[in-house]
């Protein structure tokens, strides 16, 4: 039922958007997102919140989101220990930085690659976030954006794909904190919000 409800809202959502293909794509993926979430052999939930779990919360999709970002590469930047959540730390290196445009507002973040990559994960790098929002409506922690490494100077960033760290969900992950720098001031009403934001 739970799952029925949700499959239920992103159809909607599919139904007004006005870009078809892209809403139903990324509405794909947030159904996969939950699928992971809904199965007890995958899901990143501690036991207390899987049972209060009725589907993972979107903001509406909004294609003015996604953006074409300017990515300025470091060449053998050094490795550092990233803060990461539980007082812990992990080595990443910068791979660089992204330049864009947002609702005609200029940004730079920093992009982070980790040293030791999970498999399957070799051709990602990560951009974690902070924003306006972080606390009420989406996670205090912050939220994360993967891109694919790019081959020229240019990459899409799309916040409709920002996604929480495992760690909002269980104290059994520690996850990066995103770099001061990396905390925006505004608004970003795109990607994952936080189902347990009053409650864990």
């Amino acid at each position: 039922m739970r799952k029925l409800l949700f499959a239920s809202a992103l159809l909607l959502l599919i139904a007004c958007g006005n870009n078809q293909q892209y809403i139903q794509e990324i509405a794909s993926q947030r159904m996969k997102q939950n699928e992971e979430f809904f199965n007890k052999s995958s899901t990143p939930l501690d036991s207390h919140l899987f049972d209060k779990f009725t589907g993972l919360k979107f903001f509406e999709i909004d294609e003015t989101y996604k953006v074409e970002a300017s990515i300025e590469k470091l060449n053998e930047s050094p490795v550092f220990d990233l803060p990461h959540s539980h007082d812990r730390t992990k080595p990443y290196r910068v791979f660089g930085y992204a330049s864009f445009n947002l609702h005609d507002k200029p940004y730079k973040l920093t992009i982070l690659e980790a040293v030791n990559k999970k498999t399957g994960y070799e051709k990602f790098i990560l951009i974690p976030f902070g924003d306006q929002t972080n606390g009420n409506e989406t996670y205090g922690g912050g939220r994360y954006i993967d891109i694919t490494i790019p081959e020229g100077n240019n990459a899409i960033i799309d916040f409709n794909l920002a996604y929480n760290p495992y760690c909002a969900y269980s104290t059994k992950y520690t996850c990066p904190i995103p770099p001061k720098e990396n905390v925006i001031d505004t608004e970003i009403k795109s990607g994952q919000k936080y189902e347990f934001a009053n409650m864990h």
